[in-house]
């Protein structure tokens, strides 16, 4: 149906919107509907209230269109109206996820107050009824992935505590987020204490110092990192006897090295991990890595008949393979084991680092 212009009213949301549009979008818009008309019908309520299509009736007003296409919708309550615009506005419009952000947000808090959730006598009533899930709800709504909707209300909750960051890239400002609570992890370890017949150590280099950027350089470190001096520091709870495996990569080789001697430890080999696809690299794309076998004392090493070269899967960041572990195991018949600088235990193994699971 065509409604007269001058009838209708704006909803305060949609004017919100509206200043997320860049004015060269607006533009081209109001040139179409110059060349073309209005195509699109205005979504309004019975009062004649746009709910949405606010640019489309700024673009008619400035253009002195008597009447637009308009299509009434009937809603029972404000939350469902501007449930109703927000949708409608992410479904229809292109924007960055740090436009998006604020707006899903907003569809979140509302789910999560309980818009469609189940009672405690409906979930009574079905034996072990799913758990409800905010996040779900509204990523079916959008059209979006639920661990875009997750990124997009954990970004939007950081900016809002901390509006310095608003205007920084959702991948920036979660990156950051993570180094920082990362950061109060390490302040609280405790070292590890006893003594080891077997470490495997991945300390985290400071790629010479190369900073990893989420929306830029991805080869620098991902993790608050040590430097060559710090990592030298680090005291290994060792016994008189014992095997150390030194993972490095190749951009690091030269640090690695003074790290040994550092340590009070002898080199007596070097595992050479090639892996299944490469990686990241300014110079050459890196696809190995190299762990060096150190000793302390004489333990007792069965590798006799053990290889110098693993190929294996590469797995997440800085994760080593299964296959290495097995090695290790099968070389090394010592019960005490330490993991230094991991996330993941391992059965039969003591693991060290602010993300441990």
């Amino acid at each position: 149906m065509e409604v007269e212009t001058s009838k209708l009213k704006e909803y305060d949301l949609n004017k919100e919107l509206f200043d997320l549009l860049p004015k060269q979008e607006y533009n081209a818009l109001r040139d179409d509907i110059a060349k073309n008309g209005i195509k699109t019908e205005l979504h309004i309520l019975p009062d004649n209230t746009v709910l949405c299509g606010h640019q489309r009736l700024r673009a008619a007003k400035e253009l002195n269109l008597l009447t637009v296409p308009c299509k009434t919708v009937k809603l029972s309550s404000l939350e469902a109206i501007e449930e109703y615009v927000i949708i409608d506005n992410l479904l229809r419009r292109h924007m960055t996820p740090e436009q998006r952000a604020p707006l899903e947000t907003r569809l979140y808090k509302m789910a999560f107050k309980g818009a469609g959730r189940p009672s405690n006598e409906e979930k009574n009533l079905v034996h072990n009824a799913p758990k409800y899930d905010a996040y779900q709800k509204v990523a079916d709504q959008v059209g979006q992935s639920k661990a875009s909707i997750v990124r997009h209300v954990q970004y939007q909750r950081i900016v809002e505590a901390k509006p310095e960051l608003k205007g920084k890239k959702v991948t920036q400002v979660l990156f950051q987020e993570k180094k920082e609570k990362q950061l109060e992890a390490i302040k609280k370890l405790t070292p590890p204490k006893g003594e080891y017949n077997v470490v495997v150590i991945d300390p985290p280099w400071d790629m010479n110092g190369a900073a990893y950027s989420a929306e830029g350089f991805r080869g620098g470190a991902k993790y608050p990192a040590k430097t060559l001096a710090q990592i030298k520091d680090i005291k290994l709870p060792l016994a008189n006897d014992a095997i150390i495996f030194l993972w490095a990569i190749d951009t690091m080789l030269e640090e690695a090295l003074e790290v040994i001697p550092a340590w009070g430890l002898e080199r007596k080999g070097t595992l050479v991990w090639c892996k299944d696809k490469i990686g990241l690299g300014k110079w050459l794309r890196q696809e190995h890595e190299y762990c060096f076998l150190c000793v302390k004392g004489k333990p007792v090493f069965k590798g006799e008949n053990a290889r110098s070269v693993l190929y294996a899967e590469r797995g997440q960041h800085s994760a080593k393979p299964d296959a290495f572990y097995k090695f290790v195991e099968d070389t090394c018949k010592y019960e005490k084991k330490l993991d230094y600088f991991v996330r993941k235990r391992r059965e039969g193994w003591e693991a060290y680092g602010d993300e441990v699971k």
